[in-house]
């Protein structure tokens, strides 16, 4: 008899770590960092901070994150040449950087956050020789309001698609975005910043079913063994 007992508990720690590892690996879309041409005027170009999450910008099968949240304690690095800054032109600092330092500093659904340095003086991008700025190199981190949101579910709504599970997350998140578009032809590029499930986050149901499963197991090896004994 004593030998089965392993064998059974061997199978269910099988099924609690498949469980484990099905549900660590999913990650959630939470903003978007492009760079464009001639935005907001010609020739100049634009970094764009938005946020993917709540029901205006999210909610989706792209980007999942239902509530809105804010994204906090946020870093903006970009590496950039130029012949106009800090020289013929302004100062700005090399690498430019720029961070959050309260809550008025949020990046919200409602508003994405733009950061816009020269590129072409006044010229538009098609009527330029060459760019006067070239931005090389732009990293973004940041951490989300809170740890925990609804995320979107496609069989929702009678298949509309809505609100779904809640998602556990580890709030904080980095990138780095190596703009490719060639010059001088007009772009667009962006790069989505992602956060991951908490580490040894399991559904709770799926847990206490595993867990109940292996007290079975216990209980029903001690209502066996009794009859079993009788045997010899």
């Amino acid at each position: 008899m004593h030998h089965r007992l392993p064998r059974v508990l061997s199978i269910l720690g099988l099924l609690v770590l498949s469980s484990a590892l099905a549900f660590g690996s999913s990650v959630a879309y939470v903003a978007t960092v492009s760079l464009s041409a001639d935005t907001p005027n010609p020739g100049i170009q634009e970094i764009q901070i938005a946020n993917d999450t709540g029901p205006s910008n999210g909610c989706n099968a792209s980007y999942v994150v239902c509530d809105n949240v804010a994204i906090q304690d946020w870093m903006l690095t970009v590496d950039y040449t130029s012949g106009y800054y800090n020289g013929t032109g302004p100062s700005l600092a090399s690498p430019y950087i720029a961070q959050w330092q309260s809550s008025a500093d949020d990046i919200l659904p409602t508003a994405a956050l733009a950061f816009d340095l020269d590129l072409c003086g006044s010229n538009s991008v098609l009527s330029c020789a060459s760019p006067t700025t070239t931005i090389t190199e732009i990293d973004f981190s940041g951490v989300l309001g809170q740890s925990s949101f609804a995320i979107f579910d496609p069989t929702a709504n009678g298949g509309a698609g809505g609100p779904g599970p809640t998602f556990f997350a580890n709030p904080a998140f980095s990138m780095v975005f190596l703009p490719t578009s060639g010059f001088p032809a007009d772009y667009y590029e962006s790069q989505d910043a992602s956060v991951g499930e908490a580490n040894a986050v399991i559904p709770e149901p799926d847990f206490k079913l595993s867990l109940a499963c292996m007290l079975a197991a216990a209980g029903w090896f001690r209502h066996r063994r009794p009859r079993v004994i009788s045997r010899f």
